[in-house]
């Protein structure tokens, strides 16, 4: 629930602070605190689980978005599925990494240190690299679905248009 009520307030957040900084604010505040949860035991290790995933809470509106705003209507399911197959890539790299350095370096915690760098660099890539999309339109976004202006239709003889 209190994960759900952060996506909530992320939505509300990211309308009115903007796309970028609640998403980079959200990817850096779950991965220090989900790394954190790895190194501790006890009640500190569920209240770093507890408000690192409202953490990763706000990124969902924040981020989620910017595949359908960015990308053209022609390109969105392409692109979309490209956007899903690196997600699914890099989870799939994650765990296998995490087991690794796991073994590596003799636990799980310092381990995910170690990855949370990785989403510390994509907190500063979504600041200061990603558009800001909010309070924009998709048509300023993408100029090609912009709605062509429409033409009337030509009349037949015979036909009275409906007044």
């Amino acid at each position: 629930t209190p994960a759900g009520l952060a996506v909530l307030a992320g939505g509300h957040l990211a309308e009115v602070r903007g796309r970028r900084l609640v998403g980079a604010v959200g990817l850096a505040g779950s991965s220090v605190l989900l790394a954190a949860m790895y190194l501790t035991s006890g009640p500190a290790m569920w209240a770093l689980s507890l408000f690192g995933s409202m953490m990763a809470g706000l990124t969902v509106p924040a981020l989620r978005v910017y595949g359908p705003e960015l990308f053209p209507t022609s390109l969105r399911a392409g692109s979309g599925g490209l956007i899903t197959l690196a997600g699914v890539l890099g989870a799939a790299s994650g765990v296998l990494a995490a087991g690794a350095l796991s073994d590596a370096l003799g636990g799980l915690g310092q381990a995910m240190a170690i990855l949370a760098l990785g989403q510390l660099a994509v907190a500063v890539l979504v600041l200061t690299r990603f558009p800001e999309t909010a309070h924009r339109e998709l048509e300023e976004l993408n100029p090609e679905d912009a709605t062509p202006p429409t033409t009337p239709a030509p009349s037949m003889p015979g036909v009275r248009p409906h007044s």
